[in-house]
């Protein structure tokens, strides 16, 4: 039997230039955390020892802890983080042991992609939409399913195939590559996609079949990461507030199917908004009775740094 149904011709998609189009965030914007002079522990006494004071003080401390341990620090991030000048600071967490494994969205790759081989990203969609040039950058697509091939041919994950494709490339701006920077130092950066939700999936190029079976080896891998988070562990989340706790939650599913029992772990949220699935699918349900869950809200281009340079003086 065939389908019913018709399917719309990608084929007759026409591209655009990254270079003809306008882009609201470049890397001139971004921030080198390394490069401040800021005293973290001045900055922590300025905070009352009360409420969200308090709570931030013991995710600091349970982060701190969970390195000096080698425990299992898992982050899961979502695009806006990238977009909006974060890039640096993650590299940063890398390099300095506060993530040992990273999640992330599809559409964090597009971002990521831009920024390592163009220093820009972040269309204007509401300029761009009306003119059917909306996602339309062909270099984007063709990097991207450059990358695929690459994580393929290698038996790669798709975030592990990103960050050696753009090492390998010599991109321009690999050094604010987050796949890039997690594939030097070791560190699983995991895509879960969601078919049909990034700009790359609208091009006639689009190796659909590739990115199914790499991403569903990005979740084998994240589910042994998720594993290692039963015993003492931290999950962060910065802005995903849909995707990733769905994925979360399946794969601390599998951990206690394989017999796993969670000890003294710590979740943490940061958003703009407290959502229903980061509550219940990260800080709620998974480890109940077993650990501790802290959330906050505000914007991650102002939370990320404070938390970073509390970090940073542990």
């Amino acid at each position: 039997m065939t389908s019913k149904y018709k399917e719309e011709d990608l084929s007759k998609i026409r591209t655009i230039s990254i270079s003809d189009r306008e882009s609201r965030v470049t890397i001139e914007d971004f921030v080198d955390p390394e490069s401040q002079d800021v005293d973290g522990r001045r900055l922590e006494r300025m905070f009352p020892d009360v409420l969200k004071g308090s709570d931030l003080r013991a995710v600091v401390s349970a982060l701190a802890k969970a390195r000096e341990s080698n425990g299992e620090i898992l982050w899961l991030i979502g695009a806006h983080v990238i977009k909006c000048g974060l890039s640096y600071y993650l590299s940063s967490l890398i390099k300095e042991g506060y993530i040992t494994a990273l999640a992330t969205t599809g559409s964090t790759t597009v971002h990521d992609i831009e920024l390592a081989f163009y220093g820009k990203t972040s269309e204007d969609v509401a300029v761009e939409l009306p003119k059917g040039r909306f996602g339309m950058s062909e270099e984007t697509a063709s990097h991207f399913s450059a990358a695929c091939n690459l994580a393929a041919g290698s038996k790669m994950g798709l975030g592990e195939g990103i960050g050696a494709y753009i090492n390998q490339s010599a991109a321009r701006y690999t050094g604010v590559s987050v796949y890039a920077n997690a594939y030097e130092g070791s560190v699983p950066a995991t895509v879960h996609v969601a078919l049909g939700t990034d700009i790359t999936h609208q091009h006639p190029s689009f190796p659909d079949h590739q990115v199914g079976e790499l991403s569903m080896r990005d979740f084998r891998i994240l589910s042994r990461s998720v594993g290692r988070l039963f015993d003492g562990g931290v999950v962060v989340v910065f802005g995903s507030a849909v995707v990733l706790p769905e994925v979360f939650l399946k794969a601390v599913s599998i951990g206690y199917n394989l017999g796993k029992t969670p000890r003294d772990v710590t979740a943490v949220n940061f958003d703009m908004l407290q959502q229903y699935r980061v509550r219940e699918n990260v800080l709620t349900r998974p480890f109940q009775n077993a650990g501790r869950s802290y959330s906050f809200s505000g914007h991650h281009e102002i939370m990320l740094p404070l938390l970073y340079h509390l970090l940073r003086e542990r």
